[in-house]
């Protein structure tokens, strides 16, 4: 069963300025052409450093999309400090792991609960290097399969200055958004996290500022 927890705005206050600053950057990805076609769009999420809330962000845009009648899945792609699965407090210990390791099949690692057109794939446990489970070419097959049951593909992954997983994750989506935490990132890191994310090949969709006045 999945359920939400306190730091889904989106779902829990729809009608508060913070829900409203989701809906505008909702906006923001459907003018850009990410939200139709005949299969769906993957987007990647990740920042600089860590605490910057991209996890946050991106599990309250994935709501915002399912209020406005989009199917959504998110898969935790941050092995090493995994977060999507106490936003959504679904069972944590298996999921994308497990389906990269050849332990399960694509069909079995996905949750479905009570908020309509929301599957959410966990991390999983593993003692593989997640850059070696990541850049398998499984994952490229998952998110084909993806595209063909859901509109929008939502990736969550490590501070992309530090580890590597987002830059080989990358080329696999349609698009990056860097999550920047108001008062806290600096400058210095978010040009070498584009510059960074750029060398990979990534398509950089833009910023979302959290936490900012």
């Amino acid at each position: 069963m999945l359920r939400l927890n306190k730091s889904l705005i989106a779902d829990l206050n729809p009608s508060s300025h913070i829900s409203e600053t989701f809906r505008s950057l909702r906006t923001y990805i459907r003018q850009l052409g990410l939200t139709g076609g005949d299969s769906g769009k993957v987007l990647l999420f990740t920042s600089a450093e860590g605490g910057e809330g991209k996890t946050t962000v991106l599990s309250n845009l994935a709501v915002s999309f399912v209020q406005d009648g989009k199917k959504v899945a998110v898969i935790d792609c941050n092995l090493r400090r995994p977060g999507l699965h106490a936003v959504f407090e679904v069972e944590g210990s298996e999921g994308l792991a497990a389906y990269l390791s050849g332990q399960e099949e694509a069909k079995d690692i996905a949750v479905y609960g009570n908020l309509a057109n929301l599957a959410v794939v966990p991390a999983g446990k593993t003692r593989i290097s997640p850059p070696d489970l990541l850049g398998n070419s499984k994952m490229a097959t998952l998110l084909e399969e993806l595209k063909n049951s859901f509109d929008l593909i939502l990736l969550d992954t490590p501070p992309a200055v530090e580890y590597s997983d987002a830059r080989i994750l990358a080329p696999l989506t349609d698009g990056v958004i860097l999550v920047a935490r108001h008062g806290k990132t600096k400058r210095e890191a978010v040009r070498k996290l584009k510059t960074l994310l750029e060398q990979s090949g990534s398509n950089i969709l833009g910023i979302a500022m959290n936490q900012a006045r």
